[in-house]
């Protein structure tokens, strides 16, 4: 079977990690029913959804290990698959490379050749389709054959419908078992044929299967809102619960079955929320709690679908399991303002139990800070005025910090405490959560200067940024800030030579440090604060627009408005930046600062409002709706001023900073 594998010149290929020397040994072990060869295998030929020169190659040998008496077959037609589906590098990743480089004729040639590779092994893997057709019609393991058909739903459509589809639609009605059905009508269903007939299967997973790829395809994302029929939804509604010990031995390896199945339906949100709000009431604690983790597939990307939920979820926080109560809770935390309807209950979630890192009071008391309520302010500041714990001279702050990453202006009960709390915490992130805290409630600086004052040398990054916020009132910490201002960290210097600026108005020194750490965006952003009084550096800004850096570019823009006042080479910088990542919302600030003459951002501002989805970029699960809820008020903002509203005649110190 593999006699003739040496006659490639495998050290001359390339795969993921590097020359192709190992592959024979892995396609012997792989033949020999080697789990670890298979494992390589789909880390070295395909990796990540990546295909390399030497996976057309390997393909052939793949296809007759298939018949290997000892072999992993239907391990060998999963790695056959994902090689089909398999994408270029470059392709997929252009869009993260420098601006500078992503339209190069080095990257174009790149792509082509990756994409010829691609298109090898696509073309390679449709050369075994009989082998395919023979294992879903008569291998004895039905295993192999749902894989065998799940192999064939990745293989381009054209010029094999005579002999595939027939061969899939018999073993979608035919097949003695309803997992090789169900992989066959998935299959069918991926190559655009329709499969609405076998709903009335008579086992739950292929009706299952039918209903969902139905409602799938039938049309596009956003498309109009056609009522799915009853049928289906009772299908979908019924079955799901039913398939969800089932799930796990289909070949398309889905995850959660919930989820999967509301992912599927993605163009129906409504019909989504409909769904899990039922699943959510299910007799099965498993299924409970399987429909509790699928709602962060609706409220993730639909704006409406947080309010719809959250009512439902908040039911959930009384569930007779401890871990659906556990994933309800998790999911409220990052559900944004909907939870203001069910504050009430999240407070009462907060009390049965200490709160510690993932338990439903942690989760609750998150929620309730991110709606400043003033029961978790409270809260707070009983917990930090307990001090350290007996069994460490640090304060304990397990399941706190997400919470006290949302105190602001807002919470007053616990702001002397969280100040009293900083030289308790342990040193690092947990006492730097503490520090920007206070500086973000704006703590007295009577009360706050001495604390910053004993953690200037420790926590440089930190304490120099608040410091320089409260200005004058901290000029007893004027001695540790001059020592910073020669940190061998740049954004420390910046900070201190910032902080000793508003301090004193020592504006030559802070210029000077400023000048030298121009390419670090935390100096763009301090200069943007000087305003007029920094345009002796207003030269230096206009080649940094095109800057492969995207944060220094937005700042460097944002620094030239403020300086010169000069709208017209700042705004096209702007507009390029318009996302809802930090950037993004620095670019839209400042575009809400300089008002009418940012007219030409209004469309792209207008459609981040009025959008249906949700816009955050690359967040984690439990902060993008918050993130995006921030969008969309700045974006509001930033209409509002452009639209009518004078701009500011100086900068707000605050408006254009990051820490």
């Amino acid at each position: 079977m593999l006699d003739d594998i040496e006659s490639v010149d495998w050290p001359r290929l390339s795969h993921a990690y590097g020359p192709a020397e190992d592959l024979p040994g892995l396609r012997r072990g792989l033949a020999e029913g080697d789990e670890e060869a298979l494992q390589n295998l789909f880390g070295s030929v395909w990796h990540q959804g990546t295909v390399y020169e030497a996976t057309a190659f390997a393909v052939p040998f793949l296809i007759r290990i298939l018949d290997a008496p000892d072999a992993d077959t239907a391990g060998v037609l999963g790695l056959l698959s994902v090689i089909a589906e398999g994408s270029s590098y470059m392709d997929v990743h252009q869009r993260f490379l420098p601006r500078s480089k992503r339209d190069t004729d080095e990257v174009r040639q790149q792509i082509a050749t990756e994409l010829s590779q691609v298109a090898a092994s696509r073309t390679a893997v449709a050369a075994g389709i009989p082998t395919y057709l023979r294992l879903l019609a008569t291998d004895p393991d039905e295993g192999v054959r749902a894989a065998a058909a799940h192999t064939i739903s990745a293989l381009d459509r054209t010029g094999t419908e005579d002999r595939v589809t027939p061969a899939l639609r018999h073993s979608a009605i035919a097949d003695a078992t309803a997992l090789v059905r169900a992989s066959a009508v998935l299959a069918l269903a991926a190559r655009g044929e329709a499969v609405d007939d076998q709903i009335i299967d008579p086992a739950p997973l292929p009706r299952l299967a039918a209903a969902v790829s139905t409602e799938a395809t039938r049309r596009p994302d956003g498309a109009d809102r056609e009522r799915v029929p009853d049928a289906v939804v009772e299908v979908i509604e019924r079955d799901a619960p039913a398939c969800f010990g089932l799930f796990q031995r289909l070949p398309l390896d889905p995850g959660d079955p919930l989820t999967w199945v509301v992912n599927a339906l993605a163009p129906h949100w409504e019909l989504q929320i409909r769904l899990l709000t039922a699943w959510m009431r299910h007799p099965d604690h498993e299924i409970r709690e399987g429909a509790v983790a699928a709602t962060e597939v609706p409220m993730l990307k639909w704006r409406p679908a947080a309010a719809r939920l959250v009512p439902a979820l908040a039911a959930a926080l009384s569930d007779r399991s401890a871990d659906v109560r556990r994933s309800v809770a998790r999911q409220l935390a990052g559900a944004g303002r909907a939870n203001a309807a069910v504050a009430d209950q999240l407070w009462a979630a907060v009390g049965p139990e200490p709160v510690r890192y993932g338990t439903p009071g942690a989760y609750a008391l998150t929620a309730l800070c991110r709606l400043h309520d003033p029961r978790a302010d409270v809260f707070l500041a009983d917990r930090l005025a307990a001090g350290p714990s007996t069994h460490t001279a640090n304060l304990d702050l397990d399941g706190l910090h997400a919470a006290i990453h949302a105190l602001g202006p807002w919470a007053t009960a616990c702001r002397a405490t969280v100040v009293d709390s900083i030289g308790y915490a342990a040193p690092g992130n947990d006492r730097i959560g503490l520090i920007l805290a206070a500086g973000r409630m704006a703590a007295p600086a009577a009360d706050l200067v001495p604390v910053l004052r004993r953690q200037a040398t420790s926590h440089p990054h930190a304490t120099s940024r608040i410091l320089g916020d409260l200005g004058p009132a901290a000029a007893d910490a004027l001695p540790e800030l001059t020592a910073l201002r020669t940190s061998v960290e740049a954004v420390v210097r910046v900070n201190a030579a910032r902080a000793v600026w508003r301090i004193t108005g020592d504006l030559d020194a802070l210029l000077a440090v400023l000048r030298a750490d121009l390419n670090q965006h935390h100096a763009l952003q301090a200069l943007a604060e000087l305003g007029p009084a920094g345009a002796a550096l207003a030269d230096l800004l206009p080649p940094m627009f095109d800057d492969d850096n995207e944060w220094r570019a937005v700042c460097a823009a944002t620094a030239y408005w403020h300086l010169t006042g000069d709208a017209a080479p700042v705004v096209p910088v702007l507009i390029r930046h318009i996302e809802c990542v930090p950037r993004g919302m620095i670019a839209v600030q400042t575009l809400a600062d300089i008002g009418p003459a940012a007219a030409a951002a209004i469309p792209l501002l207008r459609q981040a409002v009025d959008s249906p989805y949700r816009q955050a970029q690359w967040p984690a699960a439990d902060t993008a709706i918050v993130e995006d809820e921030a969008w969309i008020q700045a974006c509001g903002q930033a209409l509002t001023r452009i639209q009518g509203a004078p701009p500011l005649t100086g900068p707000d110190p605050r408006a254009t900073t990051t820490t």
